[in-house]
């Protein structure tokens, strides 16, 4: 493996913050979405039109999307792992936009020395 000094500074510290953020801390790739339900109860607020407001992740599970509700009590936890996630993916754009600027230079170094060959031929 190449040294990191390859890297620019952005990639290096994004590489570095997301090595630290997988290590310490749980994460969810899941979105949050409130809903405001009925339940039907004869008498209950909801049947005026107060409805009842709960948490959810939308979550891919085996492929498919799946809302699971998040209890009260477990609320904030959940909100700190799904805001784990987006810095992660955060920091994967980063990395990943410095490979692909990579990328790109030695394609086009490629093409140089192709378009130079040709020329000498």
């Amino acid at each position: 493996m190449r040294h990191r000094g390859y890297l620019s500074a952005r990639e290096r510290a994004a590489r570095s913050q997301l090595v630290n953020l997988l290590r310490q801390r749980p994460l969810l790739r899941a979105g949050l979405v409130t809903m405001a339900r009925r339940c039907g109860k004869q008498g209950c607020k909801c049947t005026r039109g107060e409805k009842h407001v709960s948490l959810y992740l939308s979550v891919r599970l085996r492929g498919k999307r799946k809302m699971v509700y998040v209890p009260q009590q477990l609320e904030e936890q959940v909100r700190a792992w799904v805001k784990t996630y987006r810095e992660v993916e955060g920091h994967i754009d980063v990395v990943s936009e410095a490979c692909m600027e990579r990328l790109l230079k030695k394609k086009d170094e490629l093409s140089r020395q192709k378009k130079g060959k040709r020329g000498k031929e």
